[in-house]
């Protein structure tokens, strides 16, 4: 049976002030590891995002849609997927949007003042998936670990950048909550995407996404079946 691979959680050096890569290089290097598709999520303007915060707000919106139009453009021609998310940040405690579009967010300037209640409401109200990043991870610029199980579908319980311990403890947390499960590389540069094999080699964490038995053809595909919470594997796990 054919396995069908996705990225969940990647950056773009056009939107994100740490991306390292731009969009199109990610297109030939994942192909080449296997995937059949990568979402784009790009640090919102709230986390280490590298947009003008001097733009209108229309402004700052296509420049945020950069990476990923850049992506799926380089995608054109192929079978490779692309898709649109957004990395959200409340301060510390960080969220993975699938669902809402470029319209959608120029249409919703109030993004940035919505609470984490307020911020899920939204996201259901276009069947959306909103998924807490890596969790339990504890790094300088991450002062406490803060967690709203009732405000968030899911918990990124594998992420390649975390320690292992804090990937256990996500998966933890997501079984005590009843929450769905994801993975992700939280990758910045496409130099660093290993195959299985050479990871296993070098010693490393392997890359992280979500397998199928499957293609998806839609982002909303991808929500769809996370919302379920079966039939699909976590990958690095």
């Amino acid at each position: 049976m054919a396995v069908y691979k996705y990225e969940t959680h990647l950056h773009t050096a056009e939107v994100s002030a740490c991306g390292v890569s731009p969009a199109a290089d990610y297109i030939e290097a994942y192909s080449n590891a296997g995937y059949a598709g990568i979402i784009v999520t790009d640090h919102f303007f709230n986390g280490n995002c590298g947009v003008n915060p001097f733009l209108s707000w229309e402004e700052k919106i296509d420049a945020f849609c950069l990476g990923y139009e850049n992506a799926l453009n380089a995608a054109k021609g192929t079978n490779f997927k692309v898709f649109f998310g957004i990395e959200y940040n409340f301060g510390g405690d960080e969220y993975l949007l699938y669902g809402l579009t470029k319209k959608h967010l120029k249409e919703m300037p109030q993004i940035m003042e919505m609470n984490h209640a307020q911020l899920f409401e939204a996201i259901n109200s276009v069947g959306g998936l909103m998924i807490q990043a890596h969790p339990f991870r504890r790094r300088s610029y991450i002062k406490e670990v803060r967690l709203h199980p009732k405000d968030v579908h899911g918990a990124e319980v594998y992420n390649a950048g975390n320690r292992m311990t804090e990937n256990f403890e996500a998966i933890e947390y997501a079984k005590q909550n009843g929450l769905v499960m994801t993975s992700g590389s939280d990758i910045h540069n496409a130099a660093n995407l290993f195959s299985p094999e050479q990871a296993a080699a070098m010693g490393v964490n392997k890359t992280g996404g979500v397998a199928f038995n499957a293609p998806l053809e839609t982002i909303e595909d991808y929500i769809a079946a996370i919302k379920t919470g079966t039939n699909y594997t976590l990958l690095g796990i």
